[in-house]
């Protein structure tokens, strides 16, 4: 089963308090993300990758400006990660969140919702053709 969690970080947050580090390991995805700039008078800049370095695939990349803040959703299983989620400090001091599905394996749900409906389409022409014909 998954667990839906808010992933803090930043200045003053309780993850990564330094600057860059893992956020959180294993497999999920991601359904929302917040980032601001916490000294109001520099620019700063992260990145997310996933994996438990700067290795990984990245996944989102902010800049802000001075006081700048910014923040975007997507429906659940559109931000999938495989191995963990990694915050990178590229510049600046900020402070977010990710909000996340852990333990869940995003892309095989997808996957399973996909065929499913393929067999849909298949029963609902089977039924169709039987009525044409009968």
């Amino acid at each position: 089963m998954f667990r839906f969690a808010r992933l803090p970080y930043g200045s003053g947050r309780q993850v990564a308090t330094g600057g860059s580090g893992v956020l959180v390991q294993g497999m999920g995805c991601v359904t929302y993300s917040e980032a601001y700039e916490t000294t109001g008078s520099a620019s700063a800049g992260l990145t997310i990758w996933d994996g438990t370095n700067s290795n990984g695939r990245q996944m989102i990349d902010y800049t802000l400006q001075a006081g700048q803040s910014t923040s975007e959703e997507w429906a659940p299983h559109w931000m999938p990660f495989e191995e963990g989620l990694y915050l990178g400090n590229n510049t600046g001091t900020f402070a977010g969140s990710l909000t996340v599905y852990l333990d869940h394996d995003c892309v095989r749900w997808l996957e399973v919702k996909h065929l499913l409906a393929e067999l849909e389409v298949a029963k609902l022409e089977l039924e169709l053709a039987a009525v044409a014909g009968g």
